[in-house]
């Protein structure tokens, strides 16, 4: 019998859930979450006291745990921003993992709660509804505020006062006592980790950017970590929607008692990578590389990359002798786009041949080849694509066995590279090939070229909020379904399109229904 993991994920979205047991599906093991109906929707949060009797009634046959402490305690990583709970209230939640590991306390029980992020727009689609008025300059006031903070800016400083003065006073107090109320849910999570109670506890931190309250608490957190002791047990890294991947990659892979896995790395771009920064993230991308190799409890066969970021080539690529699978970095430049907000790549700096046939001689040597496609936020390359083809094509690069350009960087990385773990060995059958196809027609063809033809058509460039559901569902299954499996066709893939849908009514996310290609 397969062995299970009972979770929670921080909502009902594919990205979070579906595709997420698909994936643990490829190591042979299943992965139960609750009913799509019964993880809230959209702004609306989750029964929490429901989701916790599903966790008491599933716990007997699981072998493990993976918990969102987002969707326990708050009822979703979007209502965790807005739910209007006492912080008691909010602490007596996180009993119920307490009273599972009194019950069984050798199942481990990982988790994982997001650390609150501060987005930088007047949008409000999934905030507190002051951010309409007051987004933008709630970040100014959090960004410069933070970074006087620390660095005595004076710039800054003056930046951050006339932010905070154009924000009534009941908005700020409103908004600074929700993030603390957030950051002692957080701390006495911590807790529960020094406890044992926890056995391993991930903080991502969301969407994201190198100065703000979000930062600050980062700060304190790891201070935390660092006097406890817990180092070995917690981690905090960017990230948020590619943690369940993770988290389960990690513990099958502990208890299946497999060895780690060794990574070698091949950027496309060496010369400029150790200077990337990408979109929504505070830190190099070489960094988040290290922290989502470790999240899955790989290593990497060559950690020089890592030491500085201003590495060149020769620092932040690898022979591979000693690999298991090599990951390639795909990025032109040291800034991303961002398919999403319609921003172009500011730097072409297309692959070098050369980089082609280092991919293509790794693959021929018989092991797996994992593209990380992080040119863009919010989409693949389309120019990196163009160069993919079938064994069928001579000069193409043939299809890696693990591919992801979705959200942002980490996102990527922790999902293609837990597919690596959970794949290991299984390339060839049939949930690594649904998986591949999943993320190629998911990230290479929808977030990257078709979600802009469907706004184009719904005459919206940036979402299709406005229009009816079903007039919008109808037009994403015009735009979407047949160009993505000619696309599919033509590479070979093993799974096509049989259906859409939109998870929560607009067209940032999609939900492609896959089926065996004929």
């Amino acid at each position: 019998m397969n062995r299970v993991i009972a979770a929670l994920p921080v909502d009902a979205r594919p990205a979070v859930r579906s595709q997420v047991r698909a994936m643990v599906a490829c190591a042979g093991w299943q992965l139960r979450c609750p009913a799509v109906s019964a993880l809230g929707y959209f702004r609306a949060p989750a029964d929490r006291d429901a989701l916790a009797q599903w966790l008491f009634d599933e716990g007997a046959a699981a072998d493990a745990f993976v918990l969102s402490l987002d969707m326990l305690v708050y009822g979703g990583l979007v209502p965790s921003r807005f739910v209007p709970d006492t912080l008691p209230a909010l602490l007596q939640r996180l009993t119920v993992i307490e009273a599972l590991k009194a019950r069984w306390p050798h199942k481990p029980v990982f988790a994982f709660a997001a650390t609150m992020r501060i987005s930088n727009n007047d949008v409000a689609d999934e905030e507190k509804p002051y951010w309409a008025q007051h987004g933008k300059a709630l970040w100014l006031w959090s960004y410069h505020g933070d970074h006087a903070a620390v660095t005595g800016d004076a710039a800054s400083a003056r930046l951050a006062a006339e932010a905070g003065a154009s924000i009534p006073s009941g908005v700020l107090a409103d908004y600074f006592s929700t993030r603390q109320r957030n950051f002692e849910v957080t701390r006495r999570a911590l807790r529960l980790v020094g406890r044992g109670t926890i056995d391993r506890l991930v903080l991502p931190q969301d969407d994201t950017a190198a100065w703000g309250l979000n930062i600050a608490e980062r700060r304190a957190l790891q201070s935390e970590v660092a006097k406890q002791g817990l180092q070995d047990r917690v981690a905090i890294y960017p990230g948020a929607d590619e943690v369940l991947h993770t988290l389960c990659a990690r513990l099958v892979s502990q208890q299946e008692g497999w060895r780690p896995l060794r990574v070698a790395l091949a950027p496309s771009d060496p010369a400029r990578i150790g200077g990337l920064h990408a979109l929504y993230e505070d830190r190099p991308v070489l960094q988040s590389v290290a922290s989502q190799v470790q999240a899955v409890g790989a290593v990497l066969t060559d950690d020089r990359a890592f030491t500085d970021a201003g590495a060149d080539a020769d620092a932040c690529s690898s022979d591979g002798a000693s690999a298991d699978v090599l990951l390639a970095l795909h990025t032109q430049g040291t800034a991303q786009g961002d398919w999403a907000l319609q921003r172009a790549l500011p730097q072409a700096v297309p692959p070098a041949a050369a980089w082609f046939r280092q991919l293509t001689d790794w693959q021929r040597s018989g092991r797996a080849l994992l593209l990380a496609d992080l040119a863009y936020a919010n989409g693949a390359d389309p120019d990196l694509l163009l160069h993919l083809g079938t064994r069928h094509q001579p000069g193409a690069l043939p299809l890696p066995q693990a591919y992801a350009g979705w959200n942002t960087a980490s996102n990527s990385l922790g999902s293609v590279l837990a597919q690596a773990v959970l794949a290991q060995g299984r390339w060839h059958e049939a949930p690594a090939q649904e998986a591949l196809a999943l993320r190629l027609l998911e990230d290479g063809q929808y977030q990257s070229v078709l979600r802009q033809v469907l706004r184009r058509s719904l005459q919206n460039s940036i979402d299709g909020c406005s229009a009816a559901p079903a007039g919008l569902l109808a037009a994403a299954r015009a735009a979407v379904i047949a160009p993505a499996n000619a696309w599919a066709a033509a590479h070979e893939l093993k799974y096509r399109v049989k259906d859409v849908a939109l998870p929560w009514g607009r067209t940032f996310e999609i939900d492609l229904q896959l089926e065996p290609a004929r």
